[in-house]
This record gives C-alpha cells, structure tokens and sequence, in this order.
C-alpha cells in the first residue's frame, strides 16, 4: 500500500471580474466567470520511506500541490489517497489562531492532528524545548516573529510523529541554526522511513534530502524522477530562456569566412547530440565557409553559461598553433576526452579572427548542451579531491 496516490489532480478557481458577477451568475443560471487552472493532470505514488521533492518558478502550482496532498485544499478533478497520518508545515501561520498563547496552539494543532489529548501532554515539553521558545511559550502568538511561528509550527508539526511529513519553503523565513536543526529532524525522519514532501527553491536541500523530485510548470509536470536528473533538466530549461538573441549577419555584407554551424557530437561520428553523460568523450565540429578565395585566421572555442560566464576557451594562437588556411568549405574540430562539467546546459561559442587575433571576423553560438551527472558534488565542474580529516 502506498503512502501517496494521485491521479490526474487538477485545481481550477472561478474568476469573475467584478463582485457583482457572482451575483449575475446565481440570477441568470449562466457562466460570468473564466478559469484559471493552477494544476493540471497531476498523476504520481510515493511508497512508504519515498522522499519527494517539488520544484519549479513561483506559480507553477508547488503550493497548490502540497495543500491538496496535506487536505487543507480539495482538488477540482482527480483522485487522491493517503495512508498514515499527515502532518504538514505550509503557509507561514497557518492553522495558528493569533490571539492564543504558543501552549495553546499546540493542544489546538496537535489534536487537529489526531493527537489524544493524554498524547499532547505527553509530548508537550519536547514540542516546547526542540521550538526553543520556553521563555514566550504563553505569550499571544500574534506576538511572535516570523521566524518563532516556523519554530512552533515544525515543532508541532513534526512531534505526532507523521507517516507523511509535508514541509513548504516556509523553512527559508528561520535562522540558518533552527534550519539546520530542522534538515537533521528530516533526515531522522527519512531513515525511520518516513515519507517526506519538501517544496523548495535551495537545489542543495532538495539534491541532498530527496530520492526523486518532480518539475512543475504552469501546473503540470515538466519533468519526473530520479532528483538529480530533474534538477539537471529544469536548470537546463531555466539557462535555455535566458540566452541572448542570436542575430544573422545579413547577406550584403558577410565577412570573409562565415562560421555556418557549430555542434556537439560524439567522438566516433559527426551527428549533433543534444546531452552528454559526465566524463563522457565530446568533440566540438565548426564548420565554415571562405567567402573570398582564401584566408588565413586563427579559430577559438570556449564553453560558456547562458549569462555568458566562460566557463573555458582556447584559441589556436594561444596554443602557438599555426594559422588555419580557409579556403571555400572548411572542418574544424576540438575533442575533450572526458568532459568534467557537472550538471545544466551549455553553449560553444567560436569566434575567427585574423591571423594577428586583432580584429574578429565571425562568431557564433551553438545550440544547448544538457549535461546528465549523477555526482554528488555541487558547482559548475568535477574536480579529482579526497578528504583527510
């Protein structure tokens, strides 16, 4: 029996663009409203013990997602099943009533729950003290910080001892300390096989907390499985639509040699490849066409981020290489035995200059390359290291 089924969940929520239509609508037993679906055909299980993790930009329907699992919100359409007990830390104060005390909150959410009330007493000092807030613990919790609601609030929540935990980005709001304290209650949680749920932006949190992740965008999934192969994919996305226009030089007025492709291909034939395993061999292909009977240039390739951070780049003058020789159709080609970035996308940019490497004749971008690595480390690109502790 699985912790977490859902089939094809979906939210919509009825619009009207002036209150009175709500009113209009109930009269004249017709529509006056339009849909907005913030999730579409969300379909997934967890097993007991599984960690999820929930990424994607502000309003893919993260939020959305984790109130229907936590059944705080029913879905429009679609089927959902849990098994155990759940307890979730969404919203920032939600489920608080601001005008009690932090002692009487508790009670309050432990029992919602399903705590006895034998249960709550028991387990009260514990809440208390792993919260750190003994000293304002009967102060009105409309009194407290934002960062003394997410103690409360995880204490309670992670105290009734879940089979399904839920945890928002509300985490983020803490001191980096109770964060940490809150990560390791996690961890505890995962190795007594408890189900986890996290919704993040910190990649760090979800790569090292959970087994498989799911990419939401516009409410649907963009993408779903093993975690680091998702957060590879939706890095590549967000570096994909924040690449530069490229602008064709225009036919009047080409300059003498044209760069006219530039692709990744594997080492043992010339098809482009969209992505490449870590380590794997690559080779960059250049291809180019003289426009005059013939030139003499120097050709450089580097490796650089959508923002255009170079990330490497050599030219042939730099390498005391002789002046390449172009004449009509030319093939120029740069192998990388073993390819050491770490994870997202990247781009070849070639640039031809002359053979003095003053004054730039042509240049292009290639398309995207996705790197798939299944490291653990964090950064742009591998590094050989050890440990001596």
């Amino acid at each position: 029996m699985n912790a977490i089924e859902a089939e094809n969940l979906s939210k919509h929520y009825r619009v009207y663009i002036r209150p009175f239509d709500r009113l209009k609508e109930s009269i004249l037993r017709r529509p006056c409203h339009h849909l907005v679906n913030s999730l579409a055909d969300v379909s997934f299980s967890l097993s007991h013990g599984d960690t999820l993790g929930i990424i994607g930009e502000n309003g893919a329907g993260k939020s959305t997602l984790l109130k229907i699992l936590a059944g705080t919100l029913q879905p429009s359409s679609g089927r959902l099943v849990r098994n155990g007990r759940v307890a979730a830390l969404l919203e920032l104060g939600a489920g608080f009533n601001p005008e009690f005390s932090g002692r009487t909150n508790i009670h309050l959410n432990a029992a919602l729950l399903g705590l006895t009330e034998k249960e709550i007493r028991a387990r009260e000092k514990d809440i208390i003290a792993f919260s750190e807030l003994a000293d304002v613990i009967d102060r009105p919790v409309k009194t407290y910080s934002s960062g003394m609601h997410v103690r409360l609030a995880f204490s309670i929540a992670t105290s009734v001892d879940p089979d399904v935990l839920i945890v928002d980005e509300a985490l983020s709001v803490g001191d980096q300390r109770f964060s940490q304290k809150c990560i390791e209650r996690m961890v505890g949680f995962r190795n007594a096989g408890k189900t986890i749920i996290v919704c993040s932006h910190s990649m760090f949190l979800i790569s090292a907390l959970c087994e498989k992740a799911i990419w939401l965008d516009h409410g649907r999934i963009s993408g779903a499985g093993k975690t680091s192969t998702v957060i590879s994919e939706y890095l590549a996305f967000l570096e994909e639509r924040e690449k530069p226009e490229i602008h064709e030089t225009p036919q009047s007025c080409l300059p003498e040699v044209v760069v006219e492709k530039v692709r990744f291909c594997g080492v043992t034939d010339d098809t482009e490849i969209p992505f490449i395993r870590q380590f794997a061999p690559l080779r960059i292909l250049v291809d180019t066409r003289c426009t005059i009977e013939r030139f003499t240039g120097h050709v450089g390739i580097g490796l650089e981020r959508n923002d255009g951070q170079i990330l490497f780049a050599s030219t042939t003058r730099s390498e005391n290489l002789s002046p390449v020789k172009f004449t009509g159709n030319n093939q120029i080609g740069m192998v990388i035995p073993s390819f050491p970035i770490l994870k997202g996308s990247f781009r070849a940019k070639v640039v031809i200059a002359d053979e003095h490497s003053l004054r730039v004749i042509d240049e292009r971008l290639s398309e995207p390359l996705m790197i798939e690595s299944e490291h653990p480390e964090f950064g742009m690109l591998w590094m050989a290291h050890e440990w001596t502790c």
